[in-house]
Parts: C-alpha cells; structure tokens; sequence
C-alpha cells in the first residue's frame, strides 16, 4: 500500500529523470512536494526504499533508482538509461551521457539494465551495426559465447566473450578486425540481453 504523499515523491522522481537525466536533489524534492524540511524528505525516502519502491546509493546526492514496484505503484513504463556510445570496432573513450527512454516492450520488470549506441561495425556478423542501440546487463557472470559490455582503462567496447584452452580473449565478429586479448585491466560491464536496432 502506497500513500497519496508517498506517490507524488515516486512521480517527481520519475518526472526529473524523464526531464533532466537525473534523478533529483533534496532541494528538487522539497520544491516539488512544497516543504521546507530535509528530514521529511529523507523519512519519504526512507519508507519507499523499505517498500523497495526505489533504491538509494549512500554518499550520493542524487543516488536514486527507481524499482520496478516503484514504477507500478505510479503506473508509469519503467525508464532505463541511455549511456552513450560503445566501440564495436577499435575501442573508443566511452562518452557518457544523462538520457533516459522508456524500456523497451518485454523488459518492463528488469532492473540493472541501461542502453548503449554502438559505434562501429566489427560485430557485423552478429547482426550488430553501428547506431544500433543495445540493451545491457550487469552480471555477475559471464559464460563462453556472450556478447559482453568490457572497459580497458577508459575505453569500452562491445565484443564476444571467448574462453579456449584457457584462453579468453574478446571476439570482434567481423573477419577484418584483430581481437582483443584480457589483460588485468580488462573489466566487464554487463551482456547483451538484445540488439534494438536503431
């Protein structure tokens, strides 16, 4: 059970992502909800992240997400992110940007997803061509045969996860391009759940 007050935090978190990119400040939320008080704000949060309404990173200003409860007690198509752009050819700087669309249909009850535009066309083979905007997820494993989201220093690119004879490597699908060897700074981000074209 959700309250009237409870709501309308869920909406002006929903609205601020939907407008800005972000999620809001506690000043956002005071204006929105027409309060004067910090702690009332943080006692609403408080309660919906209990509910697992949304969730709140510590030490974050702005660390909000909502959950897929959340976005069902509004009634609203859950948003995921828009990052920027990822390599799918040699690896470029990834460029970050604050844009969030509507999950696409399917989706509505994943979380820990976000959207990537490849740039690009060395996964060609794999049906992926550059301006394709990709679905990720964040894992905690990754099996042999995964096209994975991977970061090497400050760049990132999206490649097959190889493993062979205790080899493992990033597999681009497209003949004319090298493969990436796994080195120690080599950090997976997430897989791909699907390619949603452009």
């Amino acid at each position: 059970m959700i309250t009237k007050r409870q709501k309308e935090v869920l909406l002006a978190i929903y609205v601020s992502f939907k407008e800005s990119g972000f999620p809001p400040t506690l000043q956002d939320l005071k204006d929105a909800l027409e309060v004067n008080s910090n702690q009332a704000v943080l006692d609403l949060l408080k309660t919906l992240e209990k509910k697992n309404l949304i969730k709140r990173e510590e030490g974050s200003a702005r660390g909000i997400v909502i959950l897929p409860l959340g976005y069902d007690a509004i009634n609203k198509d859950p948003l995921v992110r828009v990052v920027g752009k990822t390599a799918a050819g040699p690896v470029v700087e990834a460029i970050e940007q604050h844009e969030w669309t509507e999950m696409p249909n399917g989706y509505q009850k994943c979380d820990n997803v976000f959207i990537v535009k490849v740039a690009g066309n060395s996964m060609i083979e794999a049906g992926i061509y550059d301006g394709d905007s990709i679905l990720i997820k964040k894992a905690d494993e990754y099996k042999n045969g995964d096209i994975v989201l991977a970061r090497q220093g400050d760049d990132v690119t999206i490649k097959r996860f190889v493993y062979d004879n205790g080899r493992t490597y990033l597999k681009p699908e497209n003949p004319a391009c090298k493969i990436i060897a796994i080195t120690h700074d080599t950090f997976f981000i997430g897989k791909m759940m699907t390619n949603l074209g452009k």
